[in-house]
């Protein structure tokens, strides 16, 4: 079984702006990336595509016609996600908000927690705070934090300790597999071992292994299983019928409040990385920042399924580094 990969979103980005600037050099410096992480990008988005999209020669490069044709809906498409995100220009509103003496902060996020997380709060921070303006950066690349990329605040998920950056723990995260109740037309697994029979949908960032050694089941993803680049498509995926995926709570949400995902079992780990906000002890934007903080740890006590308690969750297998 095959499934049709979107491309990264920074790479679409890096896309999009090495055929606006009709420069590697100049994107790099617009996206506060190294020139090679661009052509990298673009590489790779022509090995996906099969296609030609810069003509390569001693003064530089130069876009396609296939290119200029693909950039014109890239552009389109990622002008949607800003309206739907209600993002904008970091500098323009910076600009902005400084004549009319508001603050922005500029926050850096994994596109997959910025929408299905943060996002869908976001309303509720812009009710309490009118003079803060929140611009989400939604991307996989790590935040320096600096006067270069621009960015005030990062959400990450990770270990909890980044060198000369001030973070606070957020909320841990549970793990455990979900499906759509029409999967397999409802036949849905009773028993652990009847994973072996279904199709385990594979993300990277969040591997299967160590689920499975936390229920001690000796089971192997197969080699063919589908896999995904990001994980709001491998949810989406699932949501579809496509298979079963292992979900971190805080990203399924929604689709287990609506019934468009089930969690299967009730046993589940508590992964041994966590959300946490991270920012510069130093910041100019420290009391926005603080704002933020406490509006954020606020929804997190909201966010405690009814009854105020977790399900029983069993400790945590080390995984691979997380953002």
């Amino acid at each position: 079984m095959t499934t049709a990969r979107l491309p990264p979103l920074q790479t679409l980005r890096a896309f999009e702006a090495a055929v606006r600037l009709r420069s590697f050099t100049r994107a790099a410096d617009e996206l506060a990336l190294t020139q090679g992480a661009v052509s990298q990008h673009v590489r790779a988005l022509e090995s996906q595509l099969d296609v030609a999209l810069f003509s390569r020669g001693r003064t530089g490069v130069e876009p396609t016609h296939a290119a200029f044709a693909l950039a014109l809906q890239v552009r389109q498409g990622l002008k949607v996600l800003e309206r739907a995100f209600g993002l904008s220009s970091a500098r323009a509103v910076r600009r902005a908000n400084a004549s009319k003496g508001n603050t922005t902060l500029a926050i850096s996020a994994l596109p997959s927690f910025a929408a299905r997380w943060l996002a869908p709060r976001l309303p509720r921070f812009h009710a309490e705070h009118p003079g803060i303006t929140i611009d989400v950066r939604a991307s996989v690349q790590l935040a320096r934090l600096d006067e270069r990329d621009g960015i005030d605040v990062a959400l990450r998920y990770g270990p909890g300790h980044w060198p000369g950056l001030a973070s606070e723990k957020l909320m841990d995260e549970e793990v455990f597999p979900v499906a759509s109740p029409a999967y397999r037309n409802g036949r849905l697994p009773r028993r652990l071992a009847d994973l072996a029979q279904c199709t385990l949908l594979v993300q990277a960032t969040q591997p299967w292994e160590p689920w499975f050694q936390a229920v001690a089941l000796a089971l192997e993803v197969p080699a063919d299983a589908p896999s995904f680049d990001d994980v709001s498509s491998m949810l989406n995926a699932a949501v579809g019928g496509a298979g079963i995926a292992l979900a971190r709570r805080s990203l399924v949400e929604a689709e287990l409040a609506d019934g468009r995902l089930i969690r299967l079992w009730r046993r589940s780990i508590v992964d041994v990385h966590g959300n946490y906000i991270v920012w510069r002890a130093d910041s100019k934007r420290l009391a926005a920042i603080d704002a933020f903080r406490a509006w954020l740890r606020r929804e997190v006590v909201a966010a405690v399924p009814a009854g105020g308690r977790r399900p029983p969750a069993q400790p945590g297998v080390r995984g691979p580094t997380r953002r």
